[in-house]
Formats: structure tokens, C-alpha cells, sequence
């Protein structure tokens, strides 16, 4: 696969997609797969909202200095990696449970390219006043009817493991194309690019 032209990316390395059936089952079930899911989305909530004052605090580094100090991108990071790996999991691109924190050797990785600087003031200054989100609400409309989409899939997925012991290469690919644009979609809010999202499922 050709290298992502944009500086923030998400992938999961295709494999032979065999996949757990006793997980599979469990997703089928009202989704109770999500159930083992209870100690990382407690903690990431919690870590949602503390990120998202951490991250207004890097729009006035921005807004001051023109860049941020890597304590701010760090800890955005280790965020958007965290919920990256819960959600290939969730969706069986990957049947290695998610690590807390970060972790280099999972198979669902995020890749984000360090902002150039002097980053913009005039963005930064949106994301102080909380415009920055409004800026980015058509891709968070597709988003959201995405992830309703994602979840019927998600069930698919797991009916299709469970019958043939494999996730069908065209779900990987979806699944994976989904999260890369939340993943863009949140870094730019986030302000750890300045370069706007694609609309765009690929690469």
C-alpha cells in the first residue's frame, strides 16, 4: 500500500483474517464482545475530556509561540493511538486485544507527522474559541452515519467469522478507512495538523 500522502494515518496490516470465533460470537450476541471493552472506554472517557482541555491549552502555545511543546502532542497522541487500537479490536481487524497507553508492536498503528512550524495562529485562535469544531462538522456528519454504518458492519463482520472462521477483506478495509478519517478528523481539531481532512476512505 502506498505510503499516505497526509501527515496523520491509521492502518492495520492485512493477514490471513482468521479471527477468533468464540469473539466473534460474543459480538453477535448484543454486541457483549464490547463488554471486555469496560476498563479502556472508562478510561478513555476520562482521558476524552482531559485531552480536549490539553489540547485548547496547545492552541495558545500555538497562538503565543507558533508551535506546541511535545507534552501537549504526546499526550493527544497517545489518545488517538489508544482509541485507534480499541477500535480495530472492536471491529476485528485485529483480534490482539488493545494495550493501555501506548504501544509500538500492536498491529493497529497511527502515524502522525510532526506539524511544521510556525503552526497557524489564526487556526489555533478558532480552536480557543471553539470554531475549529465547527469547521470540521461536514466531516463529522459523514462520520457519524459512518460509524452507524461501522456498527451494522461490525455485526456482519462477526456473523461472517463465525461462519467461515475469516473478516472478509473488502470489511477490513472499510473498517480501516473509517477510522482513518475519524483519526485525521480529530488530529486537525486537535491542532496536530493544520492541513484540513480529505473526504476521503483511502490512503
Amino acid at each position: 500500500m502506498a505510503e499516505s500522502a497526509y501527515p496523520v494515518d491509521f492502518t492495520v496490516p492485512v493477514d490471513d483474517e482468521y479471527r477468533s470465533r468464540g469473539l466473534a460470537t460474543l459480538g453477535l450476541v448484543l454486541f457483549a464482545k464490547g463488554l471486555l471493552l469496560i476498563p479502556h472506554i472508562f478510561l478513555l472517557v476520562a482521558y476524552f475530556f482531559a485531552v480536549h482541555f490539553i489540547a485548547w491549552i496547545g492552541y495558545w502555545y500555538i497562538l503565543i509561540q507558533g508551535g506546541k511543546p511535545f507534552w501537549v502532542e504526546d499526550y493527544e497522541i497517545i489518545f488517538l493511538e489508544w482509541s485507534s487500537r480499541v477500535f480495530a479490536w472492536f471491529t476485528s481487524t485485529t483480534d490482539v486485544y488493545p494495550t493501555f497507553g501506548t504501544d509500538e508492536s500492536h498491529p493497529a498503528q497511527v502515524t502522525v507527522v510532526e506539524a511544521p512550524e510556525p503552526q497557524s495562529r489564526f487556526l489555533a485562535f478558532l480552536g480557543i474559541i471553539l470554531v475549529r469544531v465547527l469547521l470540521a462538522s461536514p466531516h463529522l456528519f459523514v462520520l457519524l452515519w459512518l460509524t452507524v454504518g461501522t456498527l451494522v458492519a461490525a455485526w456482519f463482520g462477526y456473523l461472517m467469522i463465525l461462519i467461515n472462521g475469516t473478516l472478509p477483506l473488502g470489511l477490513h478495509y472499510y473498517f480501516v478507512g473509517v477510522h482513518r478519517w475519524w483519526a485525521r478528523t480529530w488530529a486537525w481539531i486537535a491542532g496536530l495538523t493544520d492541513e484540513y481532512p480529505p473526504f476521503t476512505l483511502n490512503s
